[in-house]
């Protein structure tokens, strides 16, 4: 009868358990050494996790060929091991001493039967070379695809983008070669909610990028790669591709033949080794995420697979920060006399999009190439971009603007602002009486009807926009940079949306939508300075809608509460229970201030309560009486 593993272990001297647990990583038990106790408290560990499958399993997949296949012919047929690979296969726990030769435990000879050759040697010779990967090509592929995205692309009603556009999203274009591959990158884009799509066309949301790390956007993709629906592309289903990609990380570093790995994770898992092998696994060379060979037969995991599968699979996100360290640098920008403007690829994507607005873009590589000329500073300027903005992007003043874009930026200071346009688009403020003349007799602004309100301003009563017709007649009107809120019927879009963001904000996911959120805000706050009719209506028509702008001041609190309690009048506080993870509106008649809390009668319970005076976030006092009932409870 063969002996037990518990059997094998006992021939073994001290020095070689203790180096099969340091190389194995087991647990060693305290005082082992201290009698015959310790030393069988420390055997029976070491069956326990040396017999465990999936260590086991893990480590004979770790093993080169030719010691998988030194390891079978012990096992098999009692050919005693090579002297080189003996105190490699000791140490790691797989063959043991007894009777003076070298023996295969039971539970790892069970093991390497349950397997056939071709399913174990999958571990690539030495002389295999890989074509290395596009460092941080997944994440540039996605850059690309926003930078492209920066002037709006047509799209299809299934919502991928038209055959035109898809050549205008691989022109001149490195990082992305394939049709397909445009596309899926496209859509992954869309579903993270970062394109806009409007009336058939899609713009790159830009607020929403930028109000994330540079790192998020390619981690977050990568998920979505992972775990989605991707029929569309042909994909194996995402438990398949979830499970390949562990496999990978598992075993990175190791350079894998394709087939008798797929062979081997088949085993394990009912994996679709055929589309994994022909579509899935292409992809993710030319996305950079693996090392393929030439014939695409060996596989190894990059850098950047790497560090994309390690935060998605072990959810370790500090220690995959040093990969993205180029991605959060700016890199110098150089531009020419001819307005070209060049700068690495490699660099902060935040940067690249803040300078498309202001550029075309024309070639990416590893260098950017944009062109900056009048119609794309026109356009920076519509998207509400400052002139100060724009010279902060192309470094100014500490570093030299070409002479050709200065006086181009010049000539738009010059020309922005000559002519305002006030109070809903009615009101025209010219910079001179002499340009107010030349707007009244300018043929293209006839529609508007204008009529002069002193020598400067003028009004239009007629129907055209006065903002859209003065920039088709050349001018630059100084960018509204609020969004037009009005209880008109064909804009009440607007107040839907209003009502959309109050939801956002009560649900507390307005960290999500920081950037519209300031600017609706802001609309609102105008809207209140200009018209405080239009204002009441809109609280009128969005009663949900809550403007509180963040927590008053304790001392100016207290003070509403203890007059509201002297007067007996009601209040609005904006309260944040200990058990809710959002503020709340209630509506208390307050009775006084005891310490550390507020006492009043709560008109949702109907009965008086006490509030903590740290966790009310905001007060609004009413106009209306209240009363004070006798019975007290306790809020927490």
């Amino acid at each position: 009868m063969a002996p037990s593993h518990y059997q094998l272990l006992c021939n073994c001297s001290d020095d070689q358990l203790r180096a099969i647990c340091q190389r194995r990583k087991l647990p060693v038990p305290q005082y082992w050494q201290e009698g015959p106790e310790g030393r069988t408290r420390l055997l029976k560990t070491m069956v326990f996790h040396l017999e465990d499958n999936k260590q086991l399993t893990n480590t004979l997949l770790d093993l080169d060929a030719a010691k998988l296949a030194c390891l079978k012919a012990l096992a098999e047929a009692e050919r005693q091991p090579e002297p080189a690979f003996q105190e490699e296969l000791l140490t790691l726990g797989l063959i043991l001493p007894h009777a003076g030769q070298w023996v295969v435990p039971g539970r790892v000879a069970d093991a390497l039967a349950d397997f056939d050759d071709a399913a174990f040697c999958f571990q690539a010779g030495p002389d295999v070379e890989l074509i290395p990967a596009q460092p941080y090509g997944f994440a540039l592929a996605l850059t690309s695809v926003l930078l492209r995205c920066m002037g709006g692309i047509r799209v299809l009603k299934g919502g991928l983008p038209a055959k035109k556009e898809l050549t205008q999203l691989l022109f001149r274009n490195a990082m992305l070669k394939d049709e397909r591959d445009a596309t899926l990158v496209f859509g992954l884009l869309h579903r993270l909610g970062l394109l806009w799509n409007r009336e058939g066309r899609v713009d790159t949301l830009l607020p929403a990028v930028l109000s994330h790390a540079p790192r998020w956007v390619p981690e977050r993709a990568f998920a979505i790669l992972l775990e989605h629906d991707l029929k569309l592309w042909n994909m194996p289903p995402a438990d398949d591709r979830t499970f390949f990609m562990q496999h990978l990380l598992e075993r990175r570093g190791q350079v894998l033949a394709v087939k008798p790995f797929l062979a081997f994770l088949q085993t394990l898992h009912p994996l679709d080794a055929g589309r994994t092998e022909t579509v899935f696994l292409p992809f993710l060379g030319r996305m950079g995420l693996v090392d393929l060979d030439a014939s695409g037969q060996h596989v190894r995991l990059s850098a950047h697979g790497e560090a994309l599968a390690q935060e998605y699979l072990l959810r370790d996100h500090r220690g995959t920060e040093p990969h993205w360290t180029l991605l959060q640098a700016d890199q110098p920008l150089v531009i020419q006399p001819t307005l070209e403007v060049l700068t690495p690829m490699v660099q902060n994507p935040h940067r690249l999009l803040r300078v498309a607005q202001m550029a075309e873009v024309e070639i990416l590589d590893a260098m950017v190439t944009l062109r900056i000329g009048s119609d794309t500073l026109v356009r920076a300027l519509d998207t509400g971009l400052t002139l100060e903005e724009m010279n902060g992007l192309l470094g100014a003043p500490a570093a030299a603007v070409p002479q050709p874009l200065a006086q181009l930026l010049e000539d738009l200071a010059r020309r922005l602002g000559e002519v305002e346009v006030q109070q809903g688009c009615r009101l025209v403020r010219a910079r001179s009486a002499a340009l107010a003349d030349e707007l009244m007799l300018r043929p293209e602004l006839a529609t508007l009807n204008l009529q002069r309100i002193s020598e400067t301003v003028l009004e239009a009563n007629g129907p055209g926009n006065a903002f859209a017709l003065l920039k088709q007649a050349g001018f630059l009107p100084k960018p509204g940079r609020f969004l037009p809120v009005s209880i008109d019927g064909d804009e009440s879009l607007y107040l839907w949306s209003l009502a959309c963001l109050s939801f956002v904000d009560e649900q507390g996911m307005n960290h999500h939508l920081d950037p519209v959120r300031q600017i609706i805000h802001a609309a609102l706050q105008r809207i209140q300075a200009e018209d405080p009719n239009l204002y009441q209506e809109v609280r009128r028509r969005v009663p949900m809608l809550h403007m509180g702008m963040g927590a008053q001041a304790a001392e100016e609190t207290q003070r509403i509460i203890e007059y509201a309690a002297s007067y007996n009048l009601m209040v609005e506080l904006t309260y944040l229970p200990l058990a809710a993870h959002r503020p709340q509106l209630r509506k208390v008649t307050p009775q006084g201030v005891d310490g550390e809390h507020l006492r009043g009668f709560c008109h949702l319970h109907q009965e008086v309560m006490t509030f903590r005076l740290s966790r009310i976030m905001g007060v609004r006092l009413l106009n209306e009486r209240g009363w004070t009932p006798p019975v007290t409870t306790q809020a927490g």
